[in-house]
Order: C-alpha cells, then sequence, then structure tokens
C-alpha cells in the first residue's frame, strides 16, 4: 500500500531512498505484538502489501539486524519474500505455490520505496487493458532512472529507464490481485509501436495495438498529446498499424502529424530499408506485417 514521505527528500550518492514515516496501521500496533510465523497473515489482514525492515523489527518487537534470522521459517515457506533490500512483501496463501505474489501487488510500494516515479508499460500494461492474446513472460516497468531487473518468485521484471515517465500520461488500475499506476492505452500503444525489441517484434506489436484499438477505444488527440514524448518513427509506425491492421477510423490529425515529421520511418527497424513508401503515414513498408487478429 502507498507509504507517505515525510519530511525533505534524502539525497545521497546513489539517489535511491527517501525518508519515509512509518505505515500508520503498523506504528498504531504495540512493538513486538506481532509473532514472527504470524507475520505475514497479519500483515495481509491488515492491507499491508509491502514492510520495511523496521517496520518488519517494530511489529516483531527486534532489533533491525536480528530480523533476517527471525524471518527464516516464513521465508522458507515462501509466506514473506523480499523485493528490494530493506523491503519485504507479504505472500497471501493463494500464491505462496508460486514463491511470491503478483507484482502488481507490490510494485507500487516497491518504487515508492525507492522514491521513483513508474508506469507499467509496453506488454505487460497492454495485458492489463485486456490486450493479453500473447500474455508477456516478464513485468515490464518504465522508469524515472535505472532499476535493476529482478526475479521475485516465478515472476520477472524488467526496469527500463526513460526520460518521459513523470510526464507520459497514466492511471491507476486495480485489479484483485492489487493496484498499479500502468501507462495509458494510448500511451501504451506509443510504447509498444517505439520498443520493438520489448514488443516481440514488429507482429506481435501489431497484434497487441489491434487489440488495444478494439479494447480500449483509443483517442487519437490522446495520442498526439503523448507524441512528442517518442521518436517520430514511433508514432509513423503507429499510425500505419492503426491503418492497416487495427483499421481504426478518425486518423487524418495524426496522419497529418506523421507526414510533417523527416525522413520516412522503417516499419521495422531490423528489416533494411528497401521497401515502397507509405506517403500517408511516411513509413517504408520494408517486410509484411502478419498480425494474429
Amino acid at each position: 500500500m502507498a507509504r507517505v514521505a515525510g519530511g525533505a527528500v534524502l539525497r545521497n550518492l546513489s539517489n535511491l531512498f527517501r525518508i519515509r514515516i512509518m505505515n500508520t496501521v503498523i506504528e498504531r500496533q504495540p512493538q513486538g505484538s506481532v509473532k514472527p510465523a504470524e507475520l505475514s497473515d497479519w500483515l495481509v489482514s491488515h492491507g499491508v502489501a509491502t514492510v520495511t525492515t523496521e517496520e518488519c523489527a517494530h511489529l516483531l518487537g527486534v532489533a533491525m539486524g536480528e530480523l533476517s534470522q527471525r524471518l527464516t521459517g516464513s521465508r522458507a515457506k515462501t509466506k514473506i519474500v523480499s523485493v528490494a533490500r530493506g523491503l519485504w512483501a507479504a505472500v497471501p496463501a493463494e500464491y505462496r505455490e508460486a514463491g511470491a505474489p503478483e507484482p502488481v501487488r507490490y510494485v507500487d510500494g516497491l518504487m515508492d520505496f525507492y522514491g521513483c516515479s513508474y508506469c507499467v508499460g509496453w506488454l505487460s500494461a497492454a495485458a492489463l487493458y485486456g490486450a493479453s492474446h500473447q500474455a508477456p513472460q516478464v513485468f515490464q516497468v518504465a522508469t524515472e532512472r535505472q532499476i535493476r531487473d529482478r526475479q521475485v518468485g516465478r515472476s520477472r521484471l524488467e526496469f527500463h529507464a526513460r526520460s518521459y515517465v513523470r510526464d507520459l500520461p497514466k492511471r491507476r488500475v486495480s485489479l484483485s490481485a492489487g493496484s498499479v499506476f500502468a501507462a495509458t492505452p494510448e500511451a501504451t500503444m506509443l510504447m509498444v509501436s517505439a520498443d520493438l525489441l520489448y514488443s516481440g517484434g514488429i507482429d506481435n506489436a501489431a497484434t497487441v495495438v489491434a487489440e488495444l484499438a478494439d479494447e480500449a477505444d483509443p483517442d487519437v488527440e490522446a495520442i498526439l498529446v503523448c507524441a512528442p514524448m517518442f521518436p517520430d518513427s514511433a508514432v509513423c509506425r503507429l499510425g500505419w498499424l492503426l491503418d492497416h491492421v487495427a483499421g481504426m477510423r478518425g486518423l487524418e490529425q495524426m496522419s497529418s502529424y506523421c507526414r510533417a515529421t523527416g525522413d520516412p520511418a522503417m516499419l521495422s527497424p531490423y528489416a533494411g530499408r528497401s521497401g515502397p513508401i507509405d506517403k500517408e503515414w511516411n513509413v517504408i513498408v520494408n517486410r509484411e506485417v502478419e498480425a494474429d487478429v
């Protein structure tokens, strides 16, 4: 759950952490009132998804240096799992066989712990909006600075630093497992079109864009608000996909934007510059696109 940062922000050399006030639910609990074996269930029952080492030590009434040893049993039974040095996630009973909760349960708390703006993006954001024809193998998060990738239980988390994260339109998406900030459907389309390596290639990107167009009813003006944050090639590529694969109408304003860009974009940046130029979208159609729609 969200935590409140108190006082001024502490900027050390690594610029990783900020001053934090203890979770008020935990602070009100008498020190040492929770037994180690009961910690995970207590956190889950009180709606606390992530907890710091300091907060755990308060609940258990032990020194912070003793905490790891006291949690040995709970960690062995995957009742609690480390998601960062100094941060723990409670594992509800239904996730213990998987070794950890779904990332949507703890990513918000993890990014708050690092004091880092973020949004779920690319295929992971598309899946949150129902474009899950091919479920992503990793949980993809855009961050304002570089965060180390990690494996938590069966989930692989990838963090990609992007300068646009603070300004990119995003929304809070709530699921039964938790809630996260995700790029809006329009911003997600641009992310998918800009980073084909993270999107499974042009064919999968085309599939995802078509599914998002069908599921999320994207707004062209909202796409153009985001467009200056991305390379012109991504905007042109997305316009072509919305037109030729998704069959979306009302793209005249977006087409005008693309025609005013510079050199033609390659539909696939990995297929060479050979192919006809679609002047409507300023795109070199350098390979055939096979979307699974």
